[in-house]
């Protein structure tokens, strides 16, 4: 065997499968984005407080995809990432500066993944030593779950900003979603509140 083209084999075999691993790991990352009311001056924002006992929103006749241990930690989570920008919780959400909700949403997506292999070229019975390259196609079945957030100003009552975190839902996830929930509500929360210098 050529010493030469066994090295661009398994080169080209190497880059495959790192390709692979970056498609793969790429779904493990979080997705966030958020929009807002330009017209709110959210540098005068202090106090906050959730829109109800139950600030979890779910459409009418349906059940809430999470648990009420799970909501809980969505909770928490916000509200350390809120008090940490320095922001203040209020109980009485008739009084405080901006009131908060929540969305929570699964999906079953389906991903398809398009890699070169590489193979020597046989003909017959005779080996020949030049490499091939083609296509390979993978699929692959994930769950894909968001988190959204919606701030409504506590005196006009009206909605001024929206933010959105969405992750691959791992088999970790489903034993002990803490950590997830924690980094999604940090990348969801992570220009809030725009146009202020609290990051």
């Amino acid at each position: 065997m050529n010493m030469a083209n066994g090295n661009t084999a398994r080169t080209a075999l190497l880059s495959a499968l790192v390709i692979v691993g970056l498609a793969l790991s790429g779904c493990a990352t979080i997705k966030s984005g958020s929009h807002h009311d330009e017209s709110v001056s959210f540098d005068e924002y202090r106090t906050f407080s959730w829109i109800s006992d139950k600030p979890l929103i779910v459409g009418a006749g349906e059940r809430p995809t999470i648990s009420p241990l799970a909501q809980k930690k969505i909770i928490s989570a916000i509200e350390s990432e809120l008090t940490r920008k320095g922001f203040v919780l209020s109980p009485n959400s008739q009084t405080t500066d901006f009131v908060l909700s929540f969305t929570v949403g699964t999906r079953d997506r389906i991903e398809v993944d398009s890699y070169p292999s590489v193979y020597r070229g046989v003909w017959g019975n005779r080996l020949y030593g030049r490499y091939y390259f083609e296509r390979e196609v993978e699929h692959r079945m994930y769950t894909e779950g968001t988190l959204g957030v919606d701030i409504f100003d506590g005196k006009t009552k009206q909605p001024v900003w929206h933010g959105w975190a969405s992750k691959t839902i791992s088999t970790s996830d489903r034993e002990d979603p803490a950590p997830s929930i924690g980094k999604a509500v940090a990348a969801l929360f992570a220009d809030f509140p725009p146009g202020t210098g609290r990051k």
